[in-house]
């Protein structure tokens, strides 16, 4: 039973070998870990120092393009736009500023372009056209004479009615007073 005891108290090397393998695996496995935490870690740092350097980039781009613009006043851009528009339709307006903002012009030196001029004078020559075959809203239709028949149906009260007779001089209510 010695025997039995001594074994009891002492690990045999193949015990030890056992317990100490899952204390390495687990010391392995932790090492992994933090290495990929590590590796991670520093691709999303990178990540990020990448996305607030093209954020500051943007930012920076922008102010610059403010800077370059000429400021005109509001006055000034009013004016502008409606002494190029002077004697236009909505139509040729729509087409002045579609084609202004195509050449990247401004809305004076689009009018002045030849392409413009041309499609103006065949929009002008197309609205005649359509007014001309169009009838006029301004003419107003010319009463009909109405026929005595159309008259008196039409007359409500007996009195219209005898006056309406009257006119034609066929009152039978006057004639028998004779």
């Amino acid at each position: 039973m010695d025997e039995n005891q001594q074994n009891e108290g002492e690990t045999t090397p193949v015990e030890e070998t056992q317990e100490q393998t899952p204390v390495e695996t687990e010391t392995t496995q932790k090492t992994e870990h933090t290495d990929t935490e590590k590796r991670l870690y520093a691709r999303a740092k990178a990540a990020e120092e990448k996305a607030a350097k093209a954020v500051e980039e943007a930012r920076l781009a922008k102010e610059e393009a403010a800077k370059a613009k000429i400021p005109i006043s509001d006055v000034d851009a009013i004016l502008e736009v409606q002494s190029a528009t002077n004697g236009l339709d909505t139509d040729e307006v729509a087409e002045l500023r579609l084609r202004a903002g195509a050449l990247g012009t401004s809305l004076s030196s689009a009018r002045e372009d030849k392409n413009y001029q041309l499609w103006q004078r065949g929009h002008r020559e197309e609205v005649s056209k359509s007014k001309a075959l169009s009838p006029s809203t301004n003419q107003v239709e010319v009463e009909k004479p109405k026929t005595l028949e159309q008259k008196l149906l039409a007359a409500q009260t007996f009195e219209e009615k005898e006056k309406i007779l009257d006119e034609y001089g066929i009152n039978p209510m006057k004639a028998r007073h004779y």
